[in-house]
């Protein structure tokens, strides 16, 4: 019904109908100011909600210059591969320097930079890569050697339903 239109109520002396004016109090009008009330009390309560939950202290901001802390026992793992090899690296005292040599291991057969990618990495456990015929692999992690290549081997097989995947790599990092 558009506000426009005039609105037929029946008459209390007569039982004719008459022609009146849309009331101020009409469906429309009374839907209009609902809506109005209830978008004020929102509005206040995102704001009321937004000033509650805001932190009573300034957080600091972590730059370049706050690097994060290194538990001195820290031996970290990573496994990076490309379609044809890969390699890994252990025991090493960052999640950088893991990364670091498991690419450079793997691209040095390969003569190029930038040619393997980081599959998994890990700090005091195990990795493993498996792959597939056609390209596909699964990674993953684990307490130990065997529970990283069944969950990567496991993660290789979803993706492809022909050939089964195979081990290509398991390493541990730490006691």
């Amino acid at each position: 019904m558009n506000d426009s239109a005039t609105h037929r109520v029946p008459s209390v002396a007569s039982s004719s109908s008459a022609d009146v004016a849309p009331s101020p109090c009409a469906p429309s009008s009374r839907r209009s100011s609902v809506r109005a009330v209830a978008m004020a009390v929102l509005a206040s309560a995102v704001t009321v909600a937004s000033f509650a939950a805001a932190p009573t202290a300034v957080p600091r901001p972590v730059t370049a210059a706050d690097p994060a802390p290194r538990r001195a026992d820290a031996q970290w793992g990573a496994i990076a591969a490309r379609p044809d090899g890969h390699g890994y690296a252990f025991n090493q005292p960052s999640r950088a320097a893991a990364e670091q040599v498991a690419r450079a291991q793997c691209e040095r057969p390969a003569g190029a930079t930038g040619a393997c990618d980081v599959r998994v990495w890990f700090e005091r456990g195990c990795g493993a890569l498996a792959t597939g015929n056609f390209g596909e692999w699964g990674a993953a992690v684990g307490a130990d050697k065997a529970a990283a290549t069944k969950a990567a081997v496991a993660q290789c097989d979803a993706h492809l339903p022909t050939e089964p995947c195979r081990a290509a790599v398991s390493v541990c990092s730490g006691p």
